[in-house]
């Protein structure tokens, strides 16, 4: 237990280095895993004595038991008691007796160290599922992308008194896009899980074609969906294995055909090693605005009648932000598209936009609609198209 904690230590400190170097905190974050490690040291150093004395003490009560034996065996054998006889065998039987013995102390120190790794993998493994799978699933034939949610609320603990969405409602039909705005922390992230049954509303439903969600295979409900989180999620293999992942049948024009579509393939063209190009953990060998590019090019080559976008192009610049959108037009055609987003260029086609605050809809429309009826949309538009003439951009 004390080595796992250690290694945790390490993995989390390793993990955002970045940040305790810009902090400056370099000799608290030491002189915390030298506690730690000395901990450990302190802990194996006890068992190492405890371990150092079991041994002489086995062999010292192993020749004491024979020592009393020959004593008071001798003088039962004198004494004409027992036989020569019963006398040897009873000492090969305590010879024979001696190493179970041992090896039964050596299991049973195995097992109560297996047994510490045990209970910890039980305490992850005996979780309950929070999404469990209706006794009899629908499977409709086709899916084709209408969405509906009816009253809903949620919080990430039911017992907790602030909800973070609160009497959600609005509609969508097959083939509509949904914008989705506000600030952070509205509640706009948490909204587009609840339609993959990453979460369930403890209030409310989602409806997918008129079906409760619910009542669906979560396995066959999220096959009908392409969903790409706000932070972007990158294997530690080659790029080429990371598009893979969203299509194991794909083949490399494929690939670079949606490389191209997140304007990333001039990029990767001039890596040394193209698409065989090692990413790192996370995808620690490309930017930013690499990894959700390529993030963005993995979800474009899944196809799916329902499409989540979650800020997908948050991390790169107006004009190459403006290309891609104009690309994604294109591949999602004829599909349902939930798009959240920070850069309100991105709601021009959309249906419906959502104006989301302190988890409520504060506000719906179009586009128009919104910038003409003002408040927090019209006045963050206003900012960001000023600041596009600024940029030289309109």
């Amino acid at each position: 237990a004390s080595f796992a904690t250690l290694m945790e230590s390490f993995r989390e400190r390793f993990a955002g280095i970045k940040v305790i170097k810009s902090f400056n905190r370099e000799g608290a974050e030491e002189a915390r895993i030298r506690k730690e490690s000395e901990d450990y040291i302190r802990k194996n150093m006890n068992l190492v004595k405890i371990r150092g004395l079991i041994f002489p003490m086995t062999i010292c009560l192993t020749n004491l038991s024979l020592a009393v034996l020959v004593g008071f065996g001798g003088g039962l054998v004198i004494l004409r008691e027992i036989s020569p006889g019963d006398f040897v065998a009873f000492i090969a039987y305590l010879g024979l007796l001696t190493w179970p013995m041992m090896a039964v102390g050596w299991v049973a120190n195995m097992i109560q160290r297996g047994k510490a790794s045990l209970d910890r993998l039980n305490d992850i493994l005996s979780l309950p599922r929070e999404i469990e799978a209706p006794l009899r699933p629908i499977k409709p034939e086709n899916v084709h992308g209408g969405i509906q949610m009816s009253a809903l609320s949620f919080s990430y603990d039911p017992g907790s008194t602030p909800l973070v969405l609160k009497e959600i409602d609005f509609s969508l039909e097959p083939g509509q896009t949904l914008g989705i705005a506000g600030p952070p922390g509205s509640g706009k992230s948490t909204l587009a899980s609840l339609i993959p049954r990453i979460y369930d509303p403890f209030q409310g439903t989602v409806f997918l074609d008129g079906i409760d969600i619910r009542r669906m295979d979560p396995d066959f409900l999220r096959r009908s969906i392409t969903f790409m989180p706000q932070e972007p999620f990158l294997f530690s293999g080659t790029i080429r294995e990371n598009l893979a992942y969203g299509r194991p049948d794909g083949d490399d024009s494929l690939f670079f055909k949606a490389l191209t579509a997140a304007r990333l393939d001039q990029a990767i063209a001039g890596f040394p090693r193209g698409l065989d190009t090692i990413i790192g953990e996370k995808g620690i060998m490309l930017s930013g605005g690499q990894k959700q590019r390529l993030a963005l090019a993995r979800t474009f080559l899944k196809s799916a009648p329902v499409w989540i976008l979650d800020d997908p192009i948050s991390q790169v610049d107006m004009e190459t932000a403006a290309a891609i959108m104009e690309n994604m037009k294109e591949i999602l055609q004829k599909k349902t598209v939930i798009l959240i987003s920070h850069r309100f260029s991105a709601f021009a086609g959309a249906d419906l936009i959502l104006v989301m605050k302190n988890g409520k809809i504060a506000a719906k429309g179009s586009h128009d609609e919104l910038v003409a009826e003002g408040g927090y949309y019209a006045r963050a538009n206003a900012m960001q198209v000023a600041g596009n003439r600024a940029g030289g951009m309109e």
